[in-house]
């Protein structure tokens, strides 16, 4: 691909002037649902001079830009039944439980069985059916704008692409036809935004084009010099990852910090003490009972609430509080202050179960009426600050800075941290009283002496110049909470020493921890460049192709969730295609179906054919699909994802998108178990020492695997049960055969351990152990100043320990002769299972 010189040209030109692009064709991702809304457009809209001057080519672009959002406005509320049930669930192969001769009958009789009872996804198969309700005025309205942009018409330009790009008004995905597009305006006008997609093509090889790194760093470097997000946290990403660029923390550390500070900027340019975070990221791992469709481990599901039994405890709170019980009333405020994915922020129900609580717990006066439990007490110092805060930000009502001051002072004489913090920032800023900055201080103190995030930040930064070691661990206890200041103060403390002794010892750890603390910056506050939220949107509303697009944008950025989410739905199509998509491939090949599922006729085939196809034409080949698949759940595993290490093992064994090696594996389940304490691959290694596969065979380690899988895992103990009973046949045959097996036996006397042993793995699991406990608090996600947990992702009441991240102590290792005996009596009573595998 030759590049003008008009491109490299003006692309300098933009450079050393600095010119925000984004204004000009700028970045409309409005998320589009695909659905064809019974709308009525008169065709005089539509109507359009397209051969006018250039005025007027702006104006039948604003108009056709109109019509598209109104069709996209009267769809998008649009919802796909069962979209959550049915995206990705793990349908597992049956028929591996037989016998090789009866395997082919087995699958036979379940595709029978899953066709006759609807087992299959037919989600993308009823979106497609929409798309062909594509009002007639949509129609004419794209065809305008393509009209538009032949005539060269930059903003048409850029809009023609986003359309294609990702399929939006219902329109079929084309791919090449964005990358030709993209192009031209890249030519034409150098826009971020087209440089940065030309990128992105040349990244990660999608459609036709050819994956070639050096071209995707040229455009992504052409487009982050003129300021453009995006392009700056994929070339940060790039350069801390060695993804076709060495490794530099230095240029990750420039680049991550300009993204910080812009995200910082916008933060403060909110109401007072700044704005809200943005919301929830899903991993779709969570919603479809993990990356395998079962819970591997302590670590590899989050427990989440589904949408009808949220609807229920949603219920059922609203109905004790029109009872007046506090407690239901103040979850209530929480809820729609904070926002759920379910139930989105919304102030005015979040003011109007305040004022209950309010009214229940104090007098008109703002006393606290006599009689109240301490409970009743508690909850109503958290009201009255949650008050003063509202009125202060004018959140829900208009800003009332006189109810501030006399509600967060009632808060603060409670002893209550938030009310502390929001009164200091008022004496600070000086906002209904005079500016007080020792009186400031005192309540920050205060604040931080509570552990309240924002009182540690604003207590550190009062007094970093005079007791630089207090405000420094202050800012450190705040990061660990996950407080977007603090993680940004620490970064700009950190990237100043490395700066300072650039070259020095330990300057490269000051840049690593700068690095750290600004890409967290940069991804938890990413309310301006964040492709998660639309590619969130298509997923919910099935549309596979989109949703993939956009997590691979994500996953390009650095974000894991990106990352994880964009190699299960890549496996999805893989394994979709596997199973059902051959014929679908092959007369995509032979040009009876295009890439977006149509047939010959213009009409899109039925079934699964259609989700199938989206997916896979995604790349030019099957091995790009597969590699690119591996490269995600790599670099997933690599921000500690749950289970993406043990799929990257899985792709090494079966040699999927890389050469084969049982070896490479190994040591991928070897590091998932250790420090993730994944069952599965505890299990997996059980099984590659009972074989010798990729390790050498060692019985005793076998069955420490399957052991160890069983205490972490309880849902796989039939399997470890099975595979227990197994082992303890082939260990009984091979010293029957006099084989090496060892010098004590394997079920009735424990192995020995020797003190270099158990000294070694001691050390190993309290490195683990602090590793998981760093890691976790990196990526535990901020929700403002007021967060409380959230109890809705658990269900009503006490939170269920059995599903949270804690360590308890393990059972005592059961190695009495009577379960030793059950083993060998399940394995002869189904042990005609286990002969194909010998």
């Amino acid at each position: 691909m030759r590049i003008s010189l008009s491109l490299v040209v003006w692309t300098l030109a933009l450079g050393i002037a600095a010119l925000d692009t984004d204004h000009g064709a700028g970045v409309r991702r409005d998320s589009d649902t695909g659905h064809a809304a019974k709308i009525r457009i008169q065709e005089s809209e539509h109507t359009l001079d397209i051969h006018s001057p250039i005025d007027n080519r702006q104006a039948s672009l604003d108009k056709a830009l109109k019509v598209l959002q109104q069709y996209q406005q009267s769809s998008k509320n649009y919802n796909i039944p069962g979209r959550y049930e049915s995206q990705l669930k793990t349908y597992r192969d049956i028929s591996t439980f037989f016998p090789k001769v009866a395997r082919q009958y087995v699958q036979g009789a379940a595709r029978v069985f899953s066709s006759v009872f609807g087992l299959t996804d037919r989600t993308e198969a009823r979106y497609a059916s929409h798309r062909n309700l594509q009002p007639k005025g949509v129609k004419q309205a794209i065809q305008t704008v393509r009209k538009l942009a032949e005539r060269g018409h930059e903003e048409s330009l850029f809009a023609l692409a986003e359309i294609e790009m990702y399929g939006k008004f219902g329109s079929a995905m084309e791919l090449d036809l964005a990358f030709k597009h993209y192009q031209q305006l890249a030519d034409i006008s150098g826009n971020a935004t087209a440089q940065y997609m030309l990128g992105l093509f040349y990244a990660v090889g999608l459609g036709s084009t050819e994956q070639q790194n050096s071209m995707s760093l040229l455009y992504t470097t052409l487009s982050a010099i003129q300021g453009y997000i995006p392009a700056e946290a994929t070339l940060a990403f790039k350069h801390l990852s060695g993804i076709g660029v060495p490794v530099s923390c230095n240029k990750a550390l420039g680049y991550y910090q300009s993204v910080a500070r812009k995200a910082i900027q916008y933060y403060n340019s909110g109401p007072v003490m700044g704005r809200h975070m943005p919301n929830y990221r899903a991993r779709l791992s969570d919603d479809n009972g993990g990356a395998y469709g079962v819970r591997t481990g302590p670590y590899s599901i989050h427990k989440v609430v589904d949408r009808k039994s949220f609807d229920e405890l949603l219920l059922y709170h609203q109905q004790n509080a029109l009872k007046g019980d506090v407690k239901a009333s103040m979850t209530l405020v929480d809820l729609f202050y904070h926002g759920h994915r379910f139930a989105p922020r919304n102030f005015a129900l979040a003011l109007k179960y305040l004022r209950q609580v309010k009214t229940h717990l104090f007098t008109q006066q703002g006393e606290l009426r006599k009689g109240l439990v301490q409970s009743e007490v508690n909850t109503g110092a958290q009201a009255a600050g949650m008050y003063g805060i509202m009125c202060l930000r004018g959140e829900g009502q208009p800003v009332d800075t006189a109810a501030a001051l006399k509600w967060l002072n009632i808060g603060a004489k409670m002893g209550h941290g938030v009310s502390y913090n929001a009164l200091g920032v008022m004496y600070q800023a000086g906002i209904e009283v005079p500016p007080n900055r020792e009186r400031a201080i005192e309540l920050f103190k205060l604040a931080a002496e509570r552990r309240h995030q924002g009182g540690q930040v604003n207590f550190a930064l009062a007094i970093i110049d005079a007791m630089p070691d207090i405000a420094h661990e202050n800012l450190r206890k705040a990061a660990e909470k996950g407080h977007i200041l603090a993680h940004y103060h620490l970064a700009e403390l950190y990237s100043g020493v490395a700066e300072l002794f650039s070259g020095a010892t330990g300057a490269e750890m000051q840049c690593r921890m700068a690095v750290a603390s600004y890409k967290f910056v940069a991804e938890y506050g990413d309310w301006l460049h964040s492709p998660i939220p639309s590619a969130a949107t298509a997923y919910q509303q099935g549309r596979l192709d989109a949703a993939t697009l956009g997590y691979m944008q994500a996953a390009e950025m650095g974000y894991g969730v990106g990352q994880l989410n964009a190699a299960q739905l890549l496996e999805t199509a893989a394994r979709r295609n596997a199973k059902s998509g051959a014929e679908t491939a092959g007369q995509i090949g032979n040009g009876n179906v295009d890439a977006a599922g149509r047939n010959a006729k213009g009409n899109v085939e039925d079934g699964q054919a259609t989700a199938v196809a989206s997916l896979w034409s995604l790349f030019k080949t099957r091995e790009a699909h597969v590699r690119q698949t591996l490269a995600y759940w790599t670099r997933a595993a690599n921000q500690d994802m749950p289970d993406a290490r043990v799929k990257q093992g899985d792709h090494y064994f079966y040699g999927l998108g890389v050469e084969q090696s049982s070896e490479k594996a190994a040591a991928a389940y070897t590091i998932a178990a250790e420090v993730d304490a994944n069952g599965l691959a505890m299990w997996n290694l059980g099984w590659m020492y009972e074989h010798g596969i990729g390790v050498q065979r060692d019985f005793f380690l076998a069955k420490r695997w399957y052991d160890k899988s069983i205490e972490v895992n309880d849902g796989g103990k039939l399997a470890n049960y099975a595979s227990l009973a197994r082992l303890c046949v082939k260990y009984v045959w091979a010293w029957l055969s006099g084989d090496d097996v060892g010098e004590s036996p394997l079920f009735f006397a424990p192995r020995p351990v020797t003190q270099e042993e158990e000294e070694r793995a001691q050390a190993e699991a309290g490195a683990g152990a602090d590793g998981r406990e760093g890691q976790v608090r990196n990526i535990n996600h901020y929700e403002g100043d007021n967060y409380v947990p959230d109890d809705w992702e658990h269900g009503a009441g006490a939170l269920d320990t059995e599903d949270m991240d804690v360590d308890e102590e393990s059972p005592e290792e059961d190695e009495s002769l009577s379960g030793n005996l059950f083993f060998i009596a399940l394995f002869l009573a189904a042990g005609w299972m286990f002969l194909p595998f010998r």
